[in-house]
């Protein structure tokens, strides 16, 4: 009897000390980031990058790696989808926080076109500042909204002002930029579904090795 219930105790001792242990690694303090599923978690999270249906054609994060953000982009985002809300739409993150290093990936999976990559030797990406956002749109019923175009497809309907056939692509187009510009955002003329914080030019950049150590090893390098 007093073995298992020196078993019991040790099970519950194990219990409570493994949530600390997982803060631990996901700590960051020493960051301008934060967590969206923690800050935002009314706001849906789908990165992309974790597959393979995407420019590069391969999974550039690991499944665990969360969707990061800038404080105060975090901030306007949150803003953003509670005015959605209001119109039965929520928001969809597709990348938030994108490490140099995954830059440099679709860099070269881009065969070095800047109109739709931003070149990292030149200047870093503003996901890389963490005030940068790929989204798109959500029924607060579950149903995916009607939008112009699948994630990195560059073609002429992936520009922001496109103006696409469907009236209710149309509509939710209206909506999205309506709630992102009124959070402080900007629009990006060959991607629809790119935001940038109006404020870009005081948010820095953020090197990976910024990064709790175990989040630096989720990341795909360009190899």
């Amino acid at each position: 009897m007093r073995f298992l219930l020196t078993l019991v105790v040790l099970f519950f001792l194990a219990a409570c000390q493994a949530p600390s242990g997982l803060s631990a690694r996901m700590d960051l303090s020493q960051t301008s980031l934060v967590d969206l599923s923690v800050f935002a978690p009314e706001i849906g999270i789908d990165l992309r990058y974790k597959f393979t249906d995407n420019i590069a054609q391969r999974p550039l994060y690991h499944a665990d790696f969360p969707a990061l953000m800038h404080r105060d982009t975090a901030k306007r985002l949150r803003h953003a989808n509670r005015l959605l809300k209001k119109n039965g739409l929520r928001l969809i993150v597709w990348d938030a926080f994108r490490p140099h290093d995954t830059q440099l990936a679709l860099w070269e999976a881009s065969g070095h076109d800047d109109r739709y990559v931003a070149n990292p030797h030149r200047n870093p990406s503003l996901h890389s500042h963490g005030c940068a956002v790929d989204v798109t749109l959500q029924h607060l019923d579950g149903r995916m909204a009607a939008v112009p175009t699948k994630f990195d497809d560059f073609s002429a309907q992936a520009a922001s002002d496109f103006v696409h056939p469907d009236p209710a692509v149309q509509e939710n187009m209206r909506l999205l930029k309506d709630a992102m510009w009124a959070a402080g955002f900007g629009t990006l003329p060959h991607e629809w579904w790119h935001f940038m914080d109006k404020d870009y030019k005081q948010l820095p950049f953020i090197p990976t090795t910024a990064l709790p150590f175990h989040l630096q090893n989720m990341i795909r390098s360009s190899s």
